[in-house]
């Protein structure tokens, strides 16, 4: 898996979160009016303190003011409405925003290489779709409209403290600053805290994810201890992140409520002996108090807003590192040459690692001809998986080339080429859903006939006729519900609907007992009729009549014939038949 990066010193990426925002942000209507209504509601909400003033001085002076009663309910009305309009619109903005993300990150990663997938545990990768685009959303939603707004309520209501009292506001506003010279250097320590929990908790689902679709496994390996205390240290770890941002939260939340309380007791102190001197009427200094926590409230959420923003920093990085990941090269258009079309499927020197400093293939070089049966046999660790998975393109290797009818298959658009392959291997393995569903997998008009017709060759019509719901029977997850030779029959099937050029069997049958491997033979030999056929044989029973065997050790074709032609010509395959079969006289 590959390690989370460390980054010790570097402050959170803004530009890149800008850039983030803008590429995913809704149409301009939308945003216009979650902006409009979030201003609205603010302008509203500046009005009620000079209607509450008037008021107060009324009251002081004479009669109370029916139009002015009048109009303070209205406003309080009409900002409640608004208030509702503008939450729900910027929720929307938010989520249409995040949809967006999502859509795109999700519509990356299908398309990334098996390297990819090789070097990462699919539970982090996981946990960056679902939790870090979640940590954004909840940005978005939650603080970034809404500081907006609190930013208007600031300013408007420092411009209307200074109309109403200058002297007041310039000495409220001298905190501020103080204040935000604390916030700052903890910022940076949430932002470090915060991307530490985020790629923890990726592990931690990973391990989830891994534990949980392999629990069988678990459980017959006695491993539970073992995987209790590594989900234990996962776990611990997480608290003690979680603490570490507390502390940071325990420092910022007084020190903004000591602010709060120290501009409070103030703001009556110095306004009350004002009053008393005559030089402040007690309604601006009500509004003065009510203009005070419209800032206040909305400079508290900034500190919030602060703190959050580094999660967000955080969680853009870890997506960005996925969107820079490189997709599967393709074509826009196949580049095929024109031939006869008669040459099948060619390795030409082919050398190829999973790292540099081990190679699997070594100037590999063979022909598989069409229509016909190749079988690849030899020691675990020979290169036998790794030629299919070059075959379907699933890596790409670092020398040679290979050829399909006389074409590179770098010459073939991806979807074109794996179309003409069908893969039937020893797992077989099967999707959560029905039977249909699998069967279908991948592809698009599969008509019932099709089914029909699949189902018939590959020995399954006694076995589905049996089921209570039949196609629309759940397999379970990871086909569970399935025996193994049902579950390769079902693979089978699956290839016989897809009808491909290329056909790969990955020893279908190592794992059966001889019932259920006569029913899958039996199925194989009719998908096998007519098509290029590549066979990964452990067991040498079931290709000794393939059209040619090539004999792999330590990436290297040693040996290329017939079972009778290898026999006599190649010890190593002589021993192998050996010690499967009685000795073996020429």
């Amino acid at each position: 898996m590959k390690e989370a990066k460390q980054i010790p010193n570097q402050p959170p990426k803004w530009r890149e979160f800008w850039q983030l925002l803008m590429k995913y942000r809704p149409s301009l209507w939308l945003m216009s009016g979650a902006l409009v209504l979030g201003l609205g509601e603010t302008i509203l909400s500046l009005l009620v303190p000079l209607l509450t003033m008037q008021l107060v001085d009324v009251l002081s002076v004479t009669t109370i003011s029916t139009g002015l009663v009048v109009g303070l309910v209205g406003v309080f009305l009409a900002q409640a409405v608004m208030s509702g309009f503008s939450i729900y619109m910027m929720t929307r903005v938010g989520q249409h925003m995040i949809a967006k993300l999502r859509e795109d990150l999700w519509k990356h990663v299908v398309k990334l290489p098996i390297p990819f997938f090789d070097k990462r545990n699919s539970g982090e990768t996981m946990s960056r779709i679902t939790n870090d685009t979640n940590v954004i959303k909840e940005f978005v939603v939650m603080q970034i409209i809404p500081f907006f707004s609190g930013l208007i309520s600031i300013i408007g209501s420092v411009i209307l403290l200074v109309i109403i009292d200058w002297k007041i506001t310039l000495m409220m506003l001298v905190i501020i600053p103080v204040a935000f010279a604390i916030l700052m250097p903890l910022g940076r320590k949430m932002y470090k805290v915060s991307k530490a929990t985020q790629d923890e908790t990726a592990q931690f689902q990973g391990d989830l994810g891994r534990v949980l679709s392999d629990i069988r496994l678990v459980k017959s390996s006695l491993a539970e201890p073992k995987e209790e205390e590594q989900g234990m240290t996962r776990i611990t770890k997480l608290f003690r992140f979680g603490l570490r941002e507390a502390k940071i939260n325990a420092f910022v939340t007084p020190l903004m409520m000591t602010v709060n309380l120290v501009m409070l007791v103030f703001l009556i102190g110095y306004g009350g002996f004002r009053v008393s001197e005559g030089t402040l009427s007690a309604g601006s200094l009500v509004a003065i108090i009510l203009y005070m926590f419209q800032i206040i409230v909305p400079f508290s959420q900034m500190a919030t807003f602060f703190t959050q923003s580094q999660k967000a920093m955080g969680a853009t990085e870890r997506i960005r590192e996925i969107m820079d990941e490189k997709v599967e090269e393709d074509l826009e258009h196949s580049t095929l040459a024109n031939n006869e079309r008669q040459e099948g499927l060619v390795f030409n020197r082919i050398t190829f690692g999973y790292s540099e400093d081990k190679q699997i293939l070594n100037d590999l070089s063979f022909t598989v001809d069409k229509g016909k049966v190749t079988a690849f046999v030899g020691p675990s660790g020979a290169g036998k998986t790794t030629i299919f998975s070059l075959i379907e393109r699933f890596y790409q290797p670092t020398g040679g080339s290979i050829l399909f009818e006389g074409n590179k298959l770098t010459d073939f658009q991806l979807r074109e080429w794996r179309n003409k392959i069908a893969y039937v291997s020893q797992e077989s393995p099967m999707m959560v859903g029905t039977i249909r569903d699998n069967l279908t997998y991948g592809l698009e008009g599969v008509t019932d006939s099709q089914i029909d017709l699949a189902v018939d060759q590959a020995n399954l019509r006694e076995f589905i006729n049996g089921l209570p719901d039949r196609y629309d029977t759940q397999v379970g997850e990871r086909g569970v519900k399935v025996s193994g030779g049902q579950r390769q029959r079902l693979a089978i099937a699956r290839a016989i609907i897809r009808d491909p050029e290329l056909l790969l069997l990955d020893e279908a049958t190592a794992h059966l007992d001889s019932t259920s491997e006569s029913l899958v033979q039996e199925a194989l030999q009719g998908l096998m009729n007519g098509r290029t056929t590549l066979v990964i044989a452990h067991r040498l029973s079931t290709v000794r009549h393939a059209d040619r065997l090539i004999v792999l050790e330590q990436g290297q074709a040693t040996g290329i014939g017939t079972h009778e032609e290898l026999i006599q010509t190649h010890a190593v395959y002589r021993e192998m038949v050996e010690q499967q079969f009685e000795p073996v006289s020429s």
